[in-house]
């Protein structure tokens, strides 16, 4: 599995009105975990979604190993975990699965008992895999967000405040899962808890 590094160069980004990155740069580097941490408003979330392509920076570049990123090939290599998973009344099990219906993940396809040996390791019992994704709680929904996030097994991980909704024992098993892997991870967080464990910290005004 080839490791991504992960750079802006001078990047300006802003909606109507509303400046959010000025000239920013910063360098992610391959294999190793890079925190963005700000208040609310900083951009941290933005940039998430520069790296995926969602959004284009008005001048600057992104870069994926030294070379403008292409939105289609980093969204293959990345699996992304927003803040606020909201997703539809569908079971657990097929929210689990569904990112598997896609041809780039097809051969990733986890089976039952991979589902439930993830959902274990983050404190989670199998018996949710029957319930609706919506009557879990904040915390519940995270931790399932997070276990697809292992099952596709890419190379670069990308977690919006993973730890946001957790309690001290959930936030020890996340760190287990995800920070003991070999991957590129930048997450965003303000938790102290996640922001000290990055191999580098990135300060948002």
């Amino acid at each position: 599995m080839n490791l991504p590094e992960v750079a802006f160069k001078n990047i300006r980004f802003g909606f109507v009105n509303e400046s959010i990155l000025d000239g920013f740069s910063f360098q992610a580097p391959a294999g190793r975990h890079t925190v963005l941490k700000g208040e609310s408003g900083s951009g941290k979330s933005t940039m998430l979604q520069l790296i995926l392509g969602f959004y284009q920076p008005k001048e600057g570049h992104v870069l994926i190993d030294g070379q403008p990123r292409q939105p289609r090939v980093v969204r293959k290599q990345s699996a992304w975990l927003p803040q606020d998973l909201d997703l539809d009344d569908d079971s657990v099990r097929n929210v689990m699965l569904h990112p598997f219906d896609f041809a780039a993940n097809q051969s990733q396809k986890p089976s039952e008992a991979q589902l439930e040996k993830y959902l274990q390791r983050l404190g989670l019992g199998v018996d949710n895999l029957d319930k609706a994704f919506r009557d879990l709680s904040t915390g519940q929904r995270q931790r399932v967000g997070l276990a697809v996030c292992s099952l596709l097994d890419k190379s670069l991980l990308l977690l919006d405040e993973p730890t946001s909704a957790l309690d001290a024992a959930s936030k020890r098993q996340v760190a287990e899962l995800q920070l003991d892997s070999k991957r590129t991870i930048i997450s965003t967080s303000h938790d102290p808890f996640w922001v000290e464990r990055a191999d580098r910290l990135i300060e948002l005004d």
